[in-house]
C-alpha cells in the first residue's frame, strides 16, 4: 500500500529549488571606523604635552631661593679644602638632618684646591677615555 502522504512530499522536495544567493560584498567592505579610539588618544596626549609645557615653565621661572643667613657664611670663604670622610662625618654630626646637610651641600659648592702634584681622585675618574 503506497503511503499518498509520501508521495505528495516527494513531489513537494522534487519542486524545490535553491535560491541563488547575493553577491558578497569583499570588495566594498571596510573595517568600522576608531574615531572613539583615535580622539581618546590625541586628547591623552594633549593633556600630557600640556602638563609637561606647565611643568616645564614653572621649573625654568621658579627663581632659586638662598637663605640669606647660611650664604653669608659661604660667600666670604675662599676656596677650601676637598670633603674627607672625616669632613663629611663631622658635617652629619652638626646638621639636623640628612637631607638638610644634602640641600646644603648642593646648594652651595664648594671649590677646592689641590696642589700642583696632587689632583682629585674624581676628577680622575670622570675624564671619558673614548679609546677601546
Amino acid at each position: 500500500m503506497p503511503n499518498l502522504d509520501d508521495e505528495r512530499f516527494e513531489n513537494y522536495l522534487k519542486r524545490f529549488r535553491p535560491a541563488m544567493p547575493d553577491p558578497l560584498l569583499v570588495g566594498e567592505s571596510r573595517p568600522a571606523p576608531r574615531r572613539p579610539f583615535v580622539f581618546a588618544t590625541w586628547a591623552v596626549g594633549a593633556v600630557a604635552i600640556v602638563i609637561l609645557g606647565v611643568a616645564s615653565l614653572r621649573t625654568f621661572n621658579h627663581p632659586i631661593v638662598v637663605d640669606s643667613s647660611r650664604s653669608g657664611s659661604v660667600q666670604g670663604l675662599g676656596p677650601t679644602p676637598p670633603l674627607t670622610m672625616r669632613d663629611a662625618n663631622a658635617l652629619l654630626r652638626k646638621a639636623p638632618s640628612y637631607k638638610a646637610l644634602m640641600n646644603e651641600l648642593a646648594l652651595h659648592p664648594k671649590s677646592s684646591t689641590f696642589s700642583k702634584n696632587r689632583q682629585s681622585a674624581f676628577a680622575v675618574l670622570g675624564k671619558e677615555k673614548t679609546k677601546l
